[in-house]
């Protein structure tokens, strides 16, 4: 299951992305210019796991305000 999150951050974007990147289950995270501030392309086996890596590690990184799961069909 893939899926792309987009996350908004308070601070440096930058150290954010870092912190994503260093994830299991994290393929690529970027900072980018517009209404969201990250987006990280995630590949895990269920849907408990994309749950648990977006609202348990995630929304946990330093910097993390907001998350927006995009799930590929």
């Amino acid at each position: 299951m893939r899926a792309y999150v987009l996350v908004g951050t308070q601070g440096d974007a930058r150290q954010v992305v870092q912190k994503i990147r260093a994830l299991k289950g994290v393929k690529e995270a970027d900072a980018v210019w517009g209404p969201s501030d990250v987006i990280a392309l995630v590949e895990v086996d269920s849907m408990q796991e994309l749950s648990d890596l977006v609202a348990g590690q995630i929304r946990a990184v330093a910097g993390v305000t907001s998350t927006d799961t995009r799930i590929v069909l």
